[in-house]
């Protein structure tokens, strides 16, 4: 079926179900929809309430974020990706408004754009940096503000990737976990391992842990099996050092020490579903503890090829008792570009590599970003009290920006994709617009939607849907992190999934999903009547964040009527 004629099938059922109404139709580009999104537009200085407010682009990939004793937020970074220089950008009000980037420092040594800093208890600027062609880290220090720096020194060698754990504990001690290349990217641990290095002296002299923290990895995974990478580091109030990092085996991997790491676990895996992809971890003045991460899932191998790693969308979570239990789960940045990639260059993209810092007015400063392509470069100035809000709702009046709502093109590496369900505008819509979720293309899965919400233990989401006469069904789910939107295994690895077909009858409905954790179940409200009752079909580590509609059209079929949203909310506990 044509896509004319769709759209006339679309428009002839909006008009039944609301009246007078007309079809919104989506920008067009060589014939395919797209959304893509200015965020000043939604999140900019003066927008929204003031909790999460983007700042601008990151002035490059990895960027690194500090906050002086007196207020001032200054952004490391380089020029380009391999440059021998040190840059830094920085702002008096908040992060608001920024200067132009100078160079601070320069070495023949240098190579790569990973650099990371530190402000020590005495006010002293430590910088790390990568050197060619061994990947060996240096480092160098300054104590009159970045005026004079002291020689660089090798502080680590041997195939080191991503500079990212560097922090000083509470006795002064320095101390620097990475990850080093060692063996074939093969089972059980992949290429790498997690070690550390660490100085009494404020960076004079450095010891080697000699550890080897792994984590496993597995035949046939959807990307490269580097092993355990890419790790970060917080000192908790019990004087424990935690770390976190990046797996490819669904989970951030993490690890204790309880001597100022000089010794650590075995690595585990930790509560934070994560892609591919590495976190950041931030303590607070008063002990609360901040974790950015990519709560995203690789796709499978068998159902969609070798798709490179997720990391479309970043989250955010707080903990209040050195990580027993943490709030949030929050979608901190969705990359603009995630429901429009048909044109996308190679290479990285994403808004992954967080890095984040907490301003003297008691918000958190987050820089973040990979690859020069789709808009994952991005500052952001958060409230931590964001984290703690319990509910959220959205009728689509700002359109789709709170949404993934994209479908892939093909199957490839790195697959075009294109706006899958549609926005349509109607009369008697809450927010005067409605989505429709179906299956627009035989030769790819259904189309899916997929909203982030505050995540709870327990919780009541209610909504507004039709379910069109003929529907072949869409199945809605509540999860507890974020899949692409047509994957088959979102409603496979979710808690509790239903199929609207089961309360379908082409009219408008309430539908009401009352979940509880600890009783295992979820109860099915229609128009506030018990329907059912859903068992829990998957254990979650965390609590449930997401939910998700899919259309479950069979393979090489259309399915033009799907189901209808009108709104959605939800009130979450913990």
């Amino acid at each position: 079926m044509n896509t004319i004629i769709r759209l006339v099938i679309t428009a002839v059922l909006v008009l039944n179900i609301f009246g007078a109404g007309r079809i919104y139709s989506q920008q067009k580009k060589d014939g395919l929809k797209f959304e893509n999104y200015d965020l000043k537009e939604f999140y900019g200085p003066g927008k929204g309430n003031g909790d999460l407010v983007f700042l601008g682009e990151s002035p490059m990939n990895e960027a690194t974020v500090q906050v002086f004793p007196d207020g001032t937020i200054k952004v490391y970074h380089a020029p380009n990706r391999y440059s021998n220089k040190v840059m830094s950008m920085e702002s008096e009000d908040g992060g608001f408004t920024w200067s132009q980037s100078k160079v601070i420092f320069e070495d023949s040594i240098i190579w790569q754009y990973p650099r990371r800093t530190l402000i020590d208890q005495k006010g002293n600027i430590h910088l790390l940096v990568f050197q060619e062609p061994n990947l060996d880290v240096y480092h160098t220090i300054t104590s009159d503000g970045g005026k004079t720096w002291k020689p660089l020194q090798k502080i680590a060698d041997g195939r080191i990737g991503a500079i990212r754990g560097f922090i000083q504990t509470n006795s002064g001690r320095l101390i620097f976990g990475y990850h080093r290349h060692k063996w074939e990217r093969k089972p059980p641990y992949g290429a790498c391992y997690i070690s550390f290095v660490y100085s009494d002296d404020n960076g004079k002299t450095w010891t080697d842990t000699k550890s080897q923290i792994v984590a496993p990895v597995f035949e046939n995974y959807n990307g490269n099996n580097y092993g355990a990478v890419e790790p970060n580091l917080v000192q908790l109030s019990d004087g424990r050092l935690w770390m976190v990092c990046r797996t490819q085996n669904g989970w951030q991997y993490q690890s204790f020490s309880d001597d100022e790491g000089k010794t650590w676990s075995k690595g585990e895996p930790s509560i934070f579903h994560s892609s591919n992809s590495p976190a950041d971890l931030l303590k607070l003045p008063d002990g609360r503890i901040i974790i950015t991460w990519c709560n995203t899932g690789d796709t499978d191998l068998k159902t969609f090829g070798r798709i490179y790693t997720h990391r479309d969308v970043l989250h955010m979570a707080i903990s209040d008792n050195d990580g027993k239990s943490w709030k949030g789960f929050r979608e901190v940045f969705r990359i603009p570009s995630r429901n429009d990639q048909n044109d996308m260059p190679g290479g990285d993209s994403g808004v992954a590599y967080p890095n984040t810092a907490f301003t003297k007015d008691r918000k958190i400063i987050l820089v973040t970003g990979q690859g020069e392509h789709g808009g994952g470069k991005a500052m952001f100035r958060i409230s931590p009290e964001w984290l703690y809000e319990t509910s959220q709702e959205d009728d689509f009046a700002n359109g789709l920006e709170k949404w993934s709502c994209y479908t892939f093109t093909k199957l490839a590496i790195k697959p075009g994709r294109m706006l899958g369900p549609e926005l349509l505008q109607a009369e008697g819509a809450k927010g005067g617009k409605i989505l429709h979720v179906r299956k627009a293309y035989s030769e790819i899965f259904g189309d899916g939607a997929v909203w982030n919400f505050p995540m709870g233990r327990k919780g009541e989401l209610t909504m507004k849907v039709n379910i069109p006469e003929g529907s072949a069904g869409t199945a809605i789910s509540l999860t507890d992190h974020h899949r692409h939107p047509n994957d088959p295994e979102g409603e496979q690895k979710a808690m509790f999934t239903i199929d609207s077909k089961e309360f379908g009858n082409a009219q408008w409905q309430t539908v009401t999903l009352k979940w509880n954790l600890e009783k295992l179940n979820c109860e099915l409200l229609i128009d506030e009547k018990l329907n059912s009752k859903i068992s829990l079909k998957n254990r979650t580590k965390s609590g449930i964040s997401y939910l998700r509609f899919r259309s479950l059209a069979d393979k090489n079929t259309i399915d033009n009527e799907g189901i209808l949203i009108d709104w959605v909310k939800v009130v979450v506990e913990n």
